[in-house]
């Protein structure tokens, strides 16, 4: 194909599929077909369809040529990998008859990560560099299969690995310079800011009233627990006063809105803490250590957070974090005055500056009149200081638990704001 946006032109129109039984089936969920458009949002190209498809050979011709009727680019994510059940390869050749060849490049990348692992390929590896004749390849700097582009009846096809971890280092350093280059595409200034512990709604309304002042932009909110991600760009090219933007939106949530650059509620506690020279403990029940795991999820976390301990059980509660029997008898192990304790003998036994304190009943037993299922009490210690407060959260375990650690989370961040 060759290059068909020029000035003047309409922009490009680009699909997604994401290919994979197990994603149809609901076993985990796409990753891919999100990331690749929010990399686009702001290059204008135009992304008009995002598909799943399983791993049939028939369907998979189906939606490829149902995909090149409404794009341009058609971008496929997984069904190169080694198995019986990776066909992206084969239902583009059935489409397009192309013959097969095999990337000498990538077979001699697969053969020096086999021996550095003391292993033999096997049959079917092969498979994974196996690319039509003719194509581009993009090597797969973290991975074995190799991606590729080809062009056939005016479409631009691009295939790449599904695991995410593969996709996203080739799509952002191979195929999207490639893109930018090829098409002479201009990418527009944008800015991104994320709101922490705020309904979508709500996010939502706020923009939408300091936005208007702003002329010809475009702004789109992406929503993941505990978090908003706002992005706004100039539209048809205008010009994006990014300085005037931040602050108006700094006006309007507050410490609810992120640090520049801070991608997560996680990753701006860790900030703070190696800031200001600060350290965190953590005393966690219902979310068994979920809180210690983001943090140290984050490179450099060890500076400001000195460990955690799962109090998981009662015992453990009254002899590690040494929470008076009392209290337990008392109010229960789901309470704020133990939430408070829990804080107070983290901060003690860990010899840290900050330390909070997570406990509550995550379900799908245990929940009573009084305290149903969703009730999480939290305390934050701050020297001699204990805050304590409680939430009700709705939805299964695996979100009461989740919504837990970033209310606690973001609690710290903001007793570190002060």
């Amino acid at each position: 194909m060759g290059s068909r946006r020029r000035k003047g032109c309409s922009v490009e129109r680009v699909a997604l599929i994401a290919t994979g039984s197990e994603l149809v089936y609901g076993s985990i969920q796409d990753q891919n077909n999100a990331f690749i458009s929010r990399s686009l949002f702001n290059t204008g190209l135009s992304v008009v369809l995002h598909s799943t498809v399983g791993d049939d050979v028939e369907e998979l011709k189906s939606v490829f040529s149902h995909a090149a009727e409404r794009a341009g680019i058609i971008i496929i994510t997984g069904g190169l990998g080694p198995t019986d059940d990776d066909h992206t390869v084969e239902a583009l050749k059935d489409i397009y008859d192309f013959d097969l060849i095999v990337d000498e490049d990538g077979r001699k990348r697969m053969e020096a990560f086999f021996r550095s692992v003391d292993r033999e390929p096997i049959e079917g590896d092969l498979k994974m560099v196996t690319v039509p004749e003719g194509s581009l390849l993009f090597p797969n700097d973290v991975g074995l299969a190799t991606g590729f582009l080809i062009e056939r009846d005016g479409k631009m096809f691009i295939a790449m690995p599904g695991v995410p971890n593969e996709m996203r280092p080739m799509f952002q350093e191979r195929v999207l310079p490639y893109l930018i280059e090829r098409f002479a595409l201009r990418v527009l200034p944008s800015l991104e800011l994320k709101v922490a512990m705020k309904r979508e709604a709500e996010v939502n309304l706020l923009v939408r009233e300091f936005a208007v002042d702003f002329g010809k932009i475009v702004w789109g909110i992406t929503t993941s627990p505990g978090l908003n991600s706002v992005t706004f760009v100039g539209k048809d090219g205008a010009p994006l006063d990014e300085n005037a933007l931040w602050a108006e939106a700094e006006r309007v949530f507050g410490d609810a809105l992120l640090a520049r650059g801070s991608s997560s509620i996680e990753e701006e506690v860790v900030r703070l803490l190696r800031l200001k020279g600060r350290t965190l403990a953590t005393a966690e029940s219902c979310t068994g250590g979920l809180v210690a795991k983001k943090l140290t999820d984050i490179p450099g976390a060890s500076a400001g957070f000195t460990g955690g301990i799962i109090a998981y059980g009662n015992e453990v509660k009254k002899k590690v974090l040494e929470v008076p029997g009392e209290i337990l008898e008392n109010h229960g192990a789901v309470s704020e005055e133990t939430a408070a304790a829990m804080a107070r003998g983290a901060l003690l036994r860990l010899k840290s500056d900050y330390a909070v304190a997570i406990t509550g009943i995550a379900g799908p037993d245990g929940g009573t009149g009084d305290k149903p299922v969703g009730t999480v009490c939290f305390g934050v210690a701050d020297g001699d200081r204990v805050e304590t407060f409680a939430r009700r959260i709705m939805g299964d375990r695996e979100r009461v638990r989740l919504i837990s650690a970033l209310y606690a989370l973001d609690k710290v961040r903001h007793l570190l704001l002060k």
